[in-house]
């Protein structure tokens, strides 16, 4: 009867044990991973961004600017360089500094905001390279 007492405490341990892994399973990327940073990226794009380039297949729903913002799934295809453009593309998000291929601004200065909302240099850094890793695990 012992025996057959332990073999359930043992069976209960290891049954316990996986489910509390189970549980403490992250389920979304690692921290540190271009993946994590990517999702917090797409999460910014959706508040910041989506209304003028769209998202995840939906038209953008605003309509008032003078020319339509791009489709930035199509980054890579557009460039045709084989390679996804980081510090431009970091640039045209901040927009402090000209970018002449970029063309009229009608999009928001993101650098002078995030410095009005008190963010410093490392935050925005930050924030610009999460956006443009989602960017890039968003081309077609």
């Amino acid at each position: 009867m012992k025996t057959n007492h332990k073999l359930q405490s043992l069976w209960k341990m290891a049954f316990l044990i996986m489910f509390m892994s189970f549980i403490g399973c992250d389920q979304g990327p690692r921290e540190g991973t271009r993946e994590a940073q990517a999702l917090r990226g797409k999460a910014i794009f959706a508040e910041q961004c989506s209304p003028c380039h769209g998202m995840d297949d939906q038209k953008p729903t605003r309509t008032d600017l003078e020319k339509p913002a791009l489709d930035l799934r199509l980054i890579m295809d557009r460039r045709k360089k084989g390679e996804f453009p980081i510090e431009d593309i970091a640039r045209i998000i901040d927009g402090r500094a000209a970018v002449k291929s970029h063309g009229p601004r009608e999009m928001p200065v993101w650098g002078e905001v995030y410095d009005s909302l008190g963010m410093d240099k490392d935050e925005i850094r930050g924030r610009k390279g999460e956006l443009v890793a989602y960017l890039m695990s968003i081309q077609q």
